[in-house]
């Protein structure tokens, strides 16, 4: 039912959603709003552990500072309702600003300009030239994988062999 899409419009709550990769595999366009108007909106709630739905009794003070040899200037645990900017350098690496061809939009009115005027066709085929381009990679770099695995390698037959054979252990303990 998904292909019979010619265009969606995503307002997305996390920052990752299975549903649009199923959207972009599949080749409908997507408009996103972009990060200074989904930072407007305040829609995005679902990325960091400490959500009133997930772990809602972890505080942001419980949290470790970040690390300092980081590459990144913010920590990826600071809310958006603490520092705007830790959100705004986060949320770009979000997959619905990364994958190429999807969309972004800075108003309702830009939105709707941008429908009048996008070819969808040629998205759609932008986004499927793309999606070949990804499963070859991703081929080629498991090939890579199952060609280090040594073939007469003797593999357990269950999980218990393996933690023994492993460890010299029956079972393994949490800290």
């Amino acid at each position: 039912q998904l292909s019979a899409h010619r265009v969606v419009v995503v307002l997305p709550y996390a920052v990752l959603s299975y549903g649009i990769t199923e959207l972009y595999t599949v080749g409908i366009p997507m408009f996103i709003p972009s990060i200074e108007f989904i930072v407007q909106l305040a829609i995005v709630r679902d990325r960091i552990l400490p959500h009133k739905d997930i772990c809602a009794q972890l505080k942001f003070e419980h949290l470790p500072p970040q690390h300092p040899k980081s590459n990144h200037p913010y920590s990826p645990d600071l809310s958006p309702d603490v520092d705007i900017e830790a959100f705004k350098y986060w949320i770009k690496f979000a997959d619905y600003y990364q994958l190429p061809y999807i969309q972004t939009f800075d108003s309702w009115d830009d939105l709707i300009m941008k429908l009048a005027n996008t070819n969808f066709q040629l998205v759609h085929d932008q986004m499927m030239t793309e999606n070949e381009k990804r499963r070859s990679y991703l081929i080629a770099e498991w090939t890579k994988i199952i060609e280090k695995i040594e073939p007469n390698r003797i593999v357990p037959k269950d999980y218990q062999q393996a933690i023994a054979t492993l460890w010299g252990k029956k079972r393994l303990q949490a800290l």
